[in-house]
């Protein structure tokens, strides 16, 4: 679903699957530039050491001088938190937690049909909210369309509700890559006009996304 936004952000979107190093590649993005703020989605699960370990695995990784914010804080004050901070560049990892989460609040309340009807509202006012950022804003999310049809209606929920928020931000950003083992591909590229759109840079590296979204930021 296309969405009429007046892009007014700087926004890249990193895709791929699990483990394919969209956020190491995000992360590595992010360190061009001096204040950064990182969203961190993945909130805590009780009595999950997989996912404690993973959780202190990325925060290892992280430079310390990031500002981190995490879920269950919402996309309003994260915005204000950038105005207020002149933040940089913020850095969002990622919308499949977030969407995750956001289908666990609401399941309970909703018919199938309304909850996804709710969920693309949330989706579409979180898009919004990263409209009304100046800095660049770097957004990571797993590519859900390759895979088979999900058992259960909730996974098929899920599917559906963050495949059309990836379409939705796809269709608005100045930048889209994928990431396959550990080698990123640019998708789209808003300043670079390709015939008929064919993207042949190929693989990408870091220098390439801060270039594309920078202005008047330099690096020191």
């Amino acid at each position: 679903m296309q969405i009429e936004f007046e892009n007014k952000s700087k926004i890249s979107l990193f895709l791929g699957g699990g483990q394919s190093g969209k956020s190491l590649f995000a992360e590595n993005c992010a360190k061009n530039w001096k204040n950064v703020l990182f969203y961190a989605t993945g909130g805590q699960i009780e009595n999950s050491p997989e996912w404690e370990l993973r959780i202190k695995k990325h925060k290892e990784r992280r430079p310390t001088n990031w500002t981190t914010v995490e879920y269950p804080i919402g996309i309003e004050e994260i915005v204000k938190l950038c105005h207020d901070n002149k933040v940089d560049v913020l850095l969002i990892d990622c919308l499949t937690l977030w969407m995750g989460w956001e289908i666990s609040r609401s399941v309970q309340n909703y018919s199938q049909l309304q909850l996804l009807k709710h969920l693309e509202t949330e989706y579409q006012h979180f898009i919004k909210q990263l409209l009304n950022l100046k800095c660049p804003v770097l957004v990571v999310s797993n590519e859900v369309g390759e895979g088979v049809i999900p058992g259960s209606e909730s996974g098929r929920i899920f599917r559906e509700a963050l495949g059309a928020m990836n379409l939705a931000l796809g269709f608005i950003s100045q930048c889209v890559t994928f990431s396959i083992a550990g080698q990123t591909m640019l998708l789209k590229s808003s300043k670079n006009k390709f015939k008929e759109g064919f993207c042949p840079l190929g693989i990408i590296n870091e220098s390439f996304i801060f270039s594309e979204l920078n202005d008047n930021t330099a690096l020191e």
